[in-house]
């Protein structure tokens, strides 16, 4: 997987052309998105910005409301 961040001005339009293409994406926190190749394509074609990230922190896991489950 490869991390991007797009700007929050590009995000909307963004996301529908990864949401579109078909293949899995995963959404993180802060417009940041796992993405493979094929979806660096589509971005590019449809000239929407974006920045590859070097390091993403992932988000932990919360623990249930009931520890009891």
């Amino acid at each position: 997987m490869i991390y991007i961040q797009i700007p929050r001005d590009d995000n909307a339009e963004g996301f529908l052309a990864l949401a579109r293409s078909g293949i899995s994406v995963l959404c993180l926190p802060d417009d940041t998105y796992a993405v493979t190749s094929e979806h660096l394509k589509i971005l590019r074609q449809k000239r929407i910005p974006f920045k590859k990230l070097e390091r993403v922190r992932l988000p932990q896991p919360s623990r249930p409301h009931n520890d009891k489950i």
